[in-house]
């Protein structure tokens, strides 16, 4: 840091290139900042930066299933926190010695309601039909609570179905893809919401290969 006190200039602010200067007590202060930043880039530091580039584009890809799957949560954190934040030390595996997702360990939902339970699926020329146990859900969850389904497509395509549980013991819930034979499911879930949109459940996976 250095001082300058001079006439000709009078008071000086602001900042230029590496240097910023403001005026303390009469005094011209400037203050310089190195041009390069040392960015460390130790071997956990970087598998971090890593686990955050995948997180930032599978968000892109699930965003509007992950705001509907985490209601429950504090009053200044978003879906895209909590969802960082409930998979970030879990939902990995070391590849290669580089991160990667584990689809089977990653949460789209995380709640307090129960989960539901996928005793079978279907893959056929409409979609995937998932079927699913309400009986499980009592009396936790009624019939006009919602159940919430979704799947990535290698494509980048999400699809997306929501629908009222209803009264009867088992349903189904269909991902409608009618071009389903020719594009690989990277993952699957499934979760309840409640009827009012402030609680949900754990999302379940389900190993879906078309």
């Amino acid at each position: 840091m250095s001082v300058a006190q001079n006439p000709l200039t009078g008071a000086m602010k602001n900042s230029m290139a590496n240097f910023t200067t403001y005026t303390l007590h009469g005094m011209n202060i400037i203050r310089s900042k190195p041009f390069n930043v040392k960015d460390a880039k130790s071997e956990k530091q970087l598998i971090m930066r890593a686990r955050m580039t995948l997180f930032a584009g599978l968000y892109h890809k699930l965003s509007r299933i992950i705001i509907l799957g985490f209601p429950e949560r504090e009053e200044k954190k978003s879906p895209q926190n909590m969802f960082v934040s409930s998979n970030f030390n879990t939902a990995f595996l070391m590849v290669d010695a580089a991160p990667a997702i584990s689809y089977p360990l990653m949460l789209v939902a995380k709640g307090s309601l129960p989960t539901v339970t996928i005793p079978g699926f279907l893959l056929d020329a409409t979609g995937i039909t998932l079927n699913y146990d309400a009986r499980a859900l009592l009396p936790e969850v009624t019939a006009t609570d919602e159940i919430i389904a979704c799947a990535l497509l290698e494509t980048g395509v999400l699809l997306m179905s929501k629908q009222f549980i209803g009264y009867e013991p088992t349903g189904s819930i269909l991902l409608k893809c009618p071009t389903l034979q020719d594009d690989r499911v990277v993952c699957c879930y499934v979760f309840v919401r409640s009827e009012d949109g402030v609680k949900a459940s754990d999302s379940v996976y389900v190993e879906v290969n078309a």
